[in-house]
């Protein structure tokens, strides 16, 4: 029977390769359908893949070890892997060369014997390998030119200057590989034009205070983000990119933000950023930096922004010259809020101040249009303080206290969206903009999905901790029909454990009976819980 291919897949449209970080499964082992098999790495995040057949593993790219996409990495079946089938798909640059020892008329030389020569300027045909292989060593090198400068004079040899002694080389890989490459095509592809401008930043701080005693997680970044995506919106002819010789515009405002990960610097992206609410926004954010912190942003999250802000205020930096982002058309750089004097009606009087530097693709804002956006930010950021209140939801400004299993709402005008608090939580309920509402929180009826499928989760694990069962991960599921009345409810639970199948079992009939809001569901409802099992990740 022909083995199954396991290859590097592409997992967004700028992947060229990956890396293999971790194999779930030794070579030689039995593996089988649906099994957490192996860990990649990709210029953006980490994947995980599961096993599409069952059989003996036959491990070919090792782990930290890089390959283009489609590259087949390992087998699945019971025949020995061949080594004419593993290779990568040609690519226009090869990244290694292989030299023949037998051709004659070559000087045989390593890598480092190579570098060496070129440095200090010495022909390789002219040196002898003291090895018996006939390759010139990096020794070999370095003897010659030893033997070089004491032939010199002694007043010449004084004035060669020292070698730079090496610590480390580093290869680049993964995320600052990508970021290498990108940062220098945006570079040589995008004519920049970088305009800074003064903010007076005394109404960012005022407003960031007063909203931290309702949401405690604010920033100012959250606060430039919302402005920014505001302003954009209402310049539509900026919102777009150049490719070939079209002007591509685009609808509604993507608005990137950079965060430092270990893995290196990246930049999630909020969608529809300018229809969200400021508590949205925060969410939103909040979500996206856990994820690309833990690794775990998905293609979707990142890429095609209609501007990128990069707050480094944090450092004491004033003002830089920002590169765009490949694909994107602004770069807007947020330096550090200071004290400076300024003049106001005549009068020198200190401020918190901060500077922004605002690159533009040229091919796509000529200096008038890009002056609009930056003027705009400017005044959108100074008067700050009317125009969140105007869009601050009311059940923010309602301080009355509420009890445990007690909400209020509210819901302005003609919109859908409704604000819903707790004694400790706000947030917000919508309809898609297909039915009418601007997606500014889930519809009521996936809210209640979330609350079915984490009342059983949670439930599940009580029982669980009640019984002394260890539980390494529940992933949940739900799902009912996308239109009209729900007659049914789908749920499934895939439980990783190292408990037994029955025990499993048990645990969730106790859930079931557990979760309270299932209780909640009309009798005419048909309920269906499905629990999938799966052994423990092998450390």
């Amino acid at each position: 029977m022909q083995n199954t291919k396991v290859l590097m897949p592409k997992l967004g449209q700028a992947m060229t390769e990956g890396v293999v970080v971790r194999w779930h499964r030794k070579d030689g082992e039995r593996v089988t359908t649906g099994e957490l098999l192996v860990t990649v790495e990709t210029d953006k995040a980490t994947y995980d893949l599961e096993a599409t057949a069952g059989g003996t593993l036959h491990v070919v790219v090792q782990e930290g070890e890089e390959v283009p996409i489609h590259t087949v990495i390992a087998e699945i079946g019971s025949a020995p892997v061949r080594t004419d089938t593993v290779s990568a798909p040609p690519v226009a640059e090869p990244v290694v060369q292989h030299r023949s020892a037998s051709r004659p008329g070559r000087v045989l030389a390593s890598p480092k014997a190579k570098r060496l020569a070129a440095e200090r300027g010495i022909d390789l045909s002219t040196l002898t390998p003291s090895s018996a292989d006939g390759v010139i060593s990096a020794t070999d090198v370095e003897r010659a030119a030893e033997n070089a400068v004491a032939d010199q004079q002694p007043a010449v040899a004084a004035r060669v200057a020292p070698r730079r002694t090496e610590r480390e080389r580093r290869a680049l890989t993964g995320i600052r590989k990508a970021a290498a490459r990108r940062v220098q095509a945006a570079w040589q592809t995008i004519p920049h034009i970088v305009q800074m401008i003064d903010v007076d930043a005394s109404a960012l701080q005022a407003v960031r205070e007063r909203l931290r005693a309702d949401l405690s997680e604010l920033t100012l970044n959250d606060l430039i983000l919302s402005a920014a995506a505001r302003v954009l919106a209402g310049l539509p002819d900026l919102n777009g990119t150049v490719e070939n010789e079209e002007l591509i515009l685009y609808d509604g405002v993507d608005i990137g933000f950079a965060v430092d990960s270990p893995r290196g610097l990246l930049v999630p992206v909020i969608r529809r950023a300018d229809g969200l609410s400021i508590i949205s926004l925060v969410r939103e954010r909040q979500r996206l930096v856990e994820a690309a912190r833990a690794g775990q942003l998905q293609s979707a999250d990142m890429g095609q922004a209609s501007l990128t802000v990069s707050n480094l205020g944090m450092f004491g930096i004033r003002a830089g010259t920002p590169v765009i982002n490949l694909g994107e058309p602004i770069l807007v750089f947020v330096g550090t809020v200071e004290e400076r004097p300024v003049v106001h009606g005549g009068q020198i009087i200190v401020r918190p101040m901060l500077t922004l530097s605002i690159a533009y693709d040229h091919r796509v804002a000529d200096g008038v249009a890009a002056s609009r956006l930056s003027q705009g930010l400017k005044e959108a950021l100074e008067e700050l303080e009317s125009t969140v209140e105007s869009q601050k939801p009311e059940a923010l400004q309602s301080q009355e206290p509420l009890g445990k299993r007690e909400v209020r709402s509210v819901s302005a005008g003609d919109r859908y969206a409704v604000q819903v608090r707790s004694y400790s939580h706000v947030w917000s309920l919508d309809e898609p903009a297909s039915d009418g509402g601007e997606e500014t929180g889930p519809d009521p009826v996936t809210a209640f999905l979330g609350a079915l499928l984490s009342c059983l989760t949670i439930a599940f694990k009580a029982a669980a901790r009640r019984r002394k069962i260890a539980i390494e991960r529940i992933e949940g599921h739900a799902q009912a029909p996308p239109k009209g009345q729900v007659k049914e409810i789908a749920l499934t639970l895939a439980v990783r454990s190292a408990a037994s199948e029955q025990d499993l079992q048990i645990l969730l009939e106790r859930a079931k009976r557990g979760c309270y809001v299932s209780g909640l569901l009309k009798p005419d409802i048909r309920l269906t819980v499905e629990l999938v099992s799966h052994a423990p990740d092998v450390a």
